[in-house]
């Protein structure tokens, strides 16, 4: 289902819907907001993990590098590291204190008992490490929607992912058929 379409329920929020959001992505922007206006009247209940807010914290740092200069981020990162982030550090803060303010956003922990679940993920569903932790800590929290571009929750049984161009690989087949 598209992220627009989804009026109401339990869904878990995944790094890239932030990080779309706070970037600004102009072509989806009146979507984001309206996905994050439904949470703070409360149709909507968010969840994420601390995770989420530290892969976001440092995709932010990478774009914003991105913004500023013309070389790779990472190798930006290794020659400046502590200058970059001391840089962008308040930025995205400041950002990512927004968030967590937002009305029906709960901020879920990373419990010991979520690492066994996560590399049961890894094996079943062929996920990347940390997206089956995601999955683990999803499984505890009990939402069964996550808000993602991410199309390898597809692979997740029992999970329904709302997207918002990245749509499930299956509708996407039929459509070349």
């Amino acid at each position: 289902m598209k992220l627009e379409d989804v009026v109401e329920g339990r869904v878990y929020v995944d790094v890239n819907v932030f990080y779309m959001y706070l970037r600004s992505d102009p072509e989806h922007l009146d979507t984001l907001r309206s996905f994050f206006r439904r949470m703070v009247r409360g149709d909507i209940t968010g969840y994420t993990a601390v995770l989420t807010m530290d892969e976001l914290s440092y995709r932010l740092l990478l774009g914003r590098l991105r913004d500023a200069s013309e070389g790779n981020p990472l190798d930006i990162l290794r020659e400046r590291g502590e200058d970059a982030v001391r840089t962008y550090a308040p930025e995205i803060e400041t950002a990512l204190r927004k968030l967590l303010r937002l009305p029906h956003l709960e901020l879920a922990p990373v419990l010991p008992g979520d690492v066994p679940a996560m590399l049961r993920n890894v094996s079943a569903f062929g996920l990347l490490p940390r997206d089956a932790l995601h999955v683990a800590v999803m499984a505890r929290l009990d939402p069964d929607q996550i808000a993602t571009d991410d199309r390898d929750f597809d692979r997740v049984p029992g999970t329904e992912r709302h997207w918002l161009i990245n749509e499930p690989e299956s509708l996407f087949a039929g459509r070349q058929a």
